[in-house]
């Protein structure tokens, strides 16, 4: 390889995590990596012996990247006006250990190491970041929410696409998250996995998540779970992780509509309705991955500009059938003994009314009706609630006698 003329330094490069391979061939050519910081750092592989690979790393910014990728700059430009006005080349093994780093002023480095003034991007991007290194590092599960659609730069966003996101993920694990716990501790899992205390707790901090970066490559916000207890074998972050998952993956079929409202309930379903119709209205996509390299758990669900249409239209065909027995005293203010219906209110002071059906034997018996006497009724009511829509309520009166005067008016509702 090439001899380079620079200054030895120490730089822990291995602290740096990978956005994007945005050249590949048989392995990365030129990639993206990002500092906890935040700066942006472009490696670029440019020559290789028997021990070692050569790269050429460039300290940039998010605006350069953007231009490159956007065929507007070259790397040419990139590499040869870096922002420090010098770059640095590292040699890496195969096990990934750096050797020979150098701080290398522009004058120095080699032809052969630039690309030519024409260098354009030409390659599609492989946008995916390694969780698994990441999960590695903080030994934890990693949620990530990646970003993308109309609008969308690599590394930037309309802040009035960006900014309803997250609360409206937040507000759908958060109600998941109580269903979750209660579902846990009534469980045989619960029992086996924990004889200790603060399980509570635990589940709490298993159930919810801590901002960790954003990341370019589109755009995408790494999460991790608030729990710091590591462990070898699948845990309640990771069972929470995998149905928040299922959430976004049920709206692509009815039936898992269904069952995911069977484990959970008609809020959370509405939440994710509302997600989803934003995302639709702004032309985005959305994908959430998660990783745990300790257990060896990964889900992953996208969502993609093209599939809203057809989530909105499974969820706006679902309704929620609810059915209970009301009882209460009041009177009938109202009664047409043709068709069978009724409007009855109740006497409690309560402004409770219920304008529905009589029942064909009530039918029968209506004309017995008198408007200025008190009854005790039974009413079957219907509560039909489709997801996004309003909720539509079918009464039928299924008893009613009248009350006797001494009698204290009650109201009860049976579900």
């Amino acid at each position: 390889m090439k001899t380079i003329n620079g200054f030895s330094i120490n730089f822990d490069f291995s602290k740096l995590i990978k956005v994007a391979d945005l050249i590949y061939y048989d392995g990365p050519l030129l990639s993206h990596y990002v500092s906890n910081k935040g700066e942006n750092y472009l490696f670029y592989w440019v020559d290789v012996d028997n021990e070692y690979n050569r790269w050429v790393v460039i300290r940039t910014d998010i605006f350069s990247i953007q231009q490159y990728l956007e065929k507007k700059s070259t790397l040419h430009s990139i590499i040869t006006q870096p922002n420090d006005g010098f770059v640095y080349t590292v040699d890496i093994d195969d096990k990934i250990h750096y050797h020979n780093i150098k701080l290398v002023p522009i004058a120095n480095l080699p032809e052969e190491y630039t690309p030519t003034e024409n260098s354009y991007y030409a390659f599609e991007i492989e946008d995916n970041i390694d969780l698994a290194a990441i999960s590695q590092k903080y030994s934890s599960g990693i949620l990530e929410i990646h970003i993308s659609g109309k609008d969308v730069k690599y590394g930037s966003i309309p802040l009035n696409k960006f900014a309803p996101i997250i609360p409206k993920i937040e507000d759908i694990r958060k109600s998941m998250s109580s269903k979750f716990i209660k579902r846990v501790k009534h469980s045989n899992t619960y029992l086996e996995r924990n004889a200790k205390q603060n399980i509570d707790r635990e589940l709490r901090l298993d159930t919810q998540y801590e901002y960790m970066y954003s990341l370019a490559g589109s755009i995408r916000i790494i999460l991790k779970p608030i729990n710091q207890q590591t462990s070898f074998s699948t845990t309640y972050s990771d069972d929470f992780a995998q149905d928040l998952i299922q959430l976004f993956k049920a709206g692509y079929d009815k039936k898992s509509i269904l069952d995911f409202s069977g484990l959970y309930d008609k809020n959370i379903l509405k939440k994710y309705n509302d997600f989803v119709s934003f995302l639709n209205e702004e032309s985005l996509a959305v994908g959430i991955k998660w990783y745990n390299a300790n257990s060896k758990t990964s889900y992953k669900q996208d969502i993609s500009t093209h599939d809203t249409k057809k989530i909105l239209a499974n969820l706006s065909d679902f309704e929620f059938d609810n059915k209970e027995e009301i009882r209460l005293c009041g009177r009938f203010y109202s009664i047409n003994i043709r068709t069978g219906n009724y409007a009855f209110e109740s006497a409690e002071g309560d402004d409770f009314k219920s304008i529905g059906f009589l029942d064909e034997t009530r039918r029968q018996m209506a004309y017995n009706i008198a408007f200025n006497k008190t009854y005790q009724v039974v009413i079957e009511r219907k509560t039909i609630e489709p997801i996004g829509g309003k909720e539509k309520i079918k009464d039928i009166l299924i008893s009613f006698v009248e009350a006797e005067s001494e009698k204290p008016i009650t109201k009860n509702s049976l579900s």
